[in-house]
């Protein structure tokens, strides 16, 4: 009975605890709440303002500019090609990659006593048909002189026949005498066709003479060509490139044995799409000789090397689309760059007039930009994009003098209200963002060469782009302070 009574006192007390803890949560609960509904009652909401980088259109004229790369060429490049077989005998000391010859510079030789033999032989047989020749004219004149003798007899017989025949007329010869007589002419006139066949047999005989001296004299020609042809002397002044040549080396017809190079017939090669192509030329669909500057990755000159456009190229390749371009190169600065060198190539357009200039940050989707209007909101507009730049837009129909924003963020839209910051106060104009390049001394490029590749923890490939980039002659400074922060430096 007495666990009875104790547990029965136990859940009165207990409910008694829980019915205080239920009112005290309740009131607080009330209170906070009511609280709440008096404090905002008396709170007004405010719309909330974006910032905003503003600035001014402005109407100008822009050059606009054609980004592509190319290839350096040389338009008279000789392949050294031997029109003779044999074993090379000597190579002049000159003749390696890259060295620079002279018009007439000797390069090599090849072993010619076959061609020498060749030679004595055909002049030997030029010799022969000559003297052939000789005989013949020497034939043809006694032929003449038969021919004068065989006429001569036949005007004797001929007189004596007719003094014969008045003599029968007249009965103081017999038939037989006259007879005789008739049968000598006869006999002067069959001599006399004999030796005029005998002339024109040797007239034919000097015709073949002559021939056969003049093919002894092509042979004696092409054997002598081909002597010549053993000795190979450069055409040009130029530099020399892939050679392959070597004493004792046996070379067929036709073998390649190098390249001449001339340095200052040099030229940029470059592909343009179509799209681009349509940019170069005027209405007529001729080509215009814009201005083109060209570029490589190291030079320190700023402005770049020069050059005119001078060609278009008559065909397509197979497996590239658009057109082939070829630009001169200034002669003040051919002769820093070689035949393979790969360039940045820049071609400047005729000009845009009452255009704008406006940052790619700034142009959102289907070519639209934010302006803001006097009660500091926004308004979408559509413009007419003329060009894509690097950093920046060429575009028309769109309102000058008006603020538009900068940088278009995901927050941003029509409507929105926002605080201004113009940035035309501070800048005439909105630049591209250009990457700051730096000059290294010997010692921190050796320390920070030696930093990249004692880390364990960089990829092979981050590796090797890292200290490539840190043996140029200048350097990106992003990349030295990321790596001075690294080192703790």
């Amino acid at each position: 009975m007495k666990f009875y009574g104790r547990a029965s006192i136990f859940f009165v007390l207990l409910g008694l605890i829980l019915i205080f803890l239920g009112y005290t949560v309740t009131s607080f609960t009330s209170y906070f709440t009511e609280k709440n509904k008096s404090y905002s009652g008396n709170r007004k909401s405010a719309e909330r303002e974006y910032t905003v980088f503003t600035d001014q259109i402005k109407k100008t004229e822009e050059i606009p500019v054609i980004y592509t790369y190319g290839e350096v060429k040389s338009w008279r490049t000789l392949e050294i090609r031997t029109p003779v077989v044999g074993k090379i005998s000597k190579v002049a000391e000159i003749f390696r990659d890259g060295s620079p010859v002279v018009k007439g510079d000797f390069l090599f030789s090849i072993d010619d006593k076959e061609y020498q033999d060749n030679l004595n032989i055909a002049e030997t047989d030029l010799r022969d048909a000559e003297s052939d020749l000789i005989n013949a004219r020497t034939l043809f004149r006694l032929s003449q002189m038969d021919l004068q003798a065989a006429e001569k007899e036949k005007a004797i017989r001929l007189s004596s026949f007719e003094r014969q025949k008045k003599l029968k007329e007249n009965g103081v010869i017999s038939e037989t005498i006259f007879e005789q007589a008739s049968l000598a002419l006869t006999n002067a006139d069959r001599a006399l066709i004999t030796k005029q066949n005998s002339q024109v047999q040797a007239e034919n005989r000097i015709f073949k003479a002559q021939v056969l001296v003049e093919r002894r004299k092509v042979a004696y020609g092409l054997a002598k060509r081909q002597l010549a042809d053993t000795k190979f002397y450069a055409p040009f002044s130029g530099i020399l490139d892939e050679v392959n040549a070597v004493s004792g080396r046996l070379i067929s017809l036709n073998d390649r044995l190098g390249r001449i190079l001339d340095p200052g017939a040099l030229e940029v090669l470059f592909s343009l799409s179509d799209n681009q192509y349509s940019r170069i030329v005027d209405g007529e669909g001729n080509f215009l000789k814009l201005n083109v500057e060209f570029s490589a990755v190291g030079l320190e000159k700023k402005n770049g090397y020069s050059g005119v456009i001078e060609r278009v190229g008559g065909r397509l390749n197979s497996g590239n689309t658009g057109r082939q371009v070829f630009a001169s190169i200034s002669v003040e600065d051919a002769s820093f760059f070689k035949p393979g060198d790969f360039l940045n190539v820049k071609i400047f357009e005729p000009k845009l007039k009452d255009v704008a200039k406006l940052p790619l940050s700034a142009l959102g989707s289907n070519n639209t930009i934010l302006l803001v209007n006097d009660d500091l909101r926004l308004e979408k507009i559509k413009l007419d994009v003329l060009r894509f730049q690097e950093n920046h837009v060429l575009a028309t129909n769109l309102p000058f003098d008006r603020n538009f924003v900068t940088k278009w963020s995901p927050q941003l839209d029509t409507g929105i209200k926002v605080k201004v910051i113009n940035m035309s106060k501070g800048t005439r104009s909105v630049e591209p963002v250009r990457s700051e390049n730096i000059k290294l001394s010997k010692e921190e490029r050796d320390k920070l060469i030696s930093a990249v590749e004692n880390n364990k923890w960089i990829p092979k490939d981050v590796k090797r782009r890292i200290v490539k980039q840190l043996s140029q002659e200048l350097v990106p400074k992003k990349v030295v302070d990321r790596l001075r922060k690294r080192m703790g430096g």
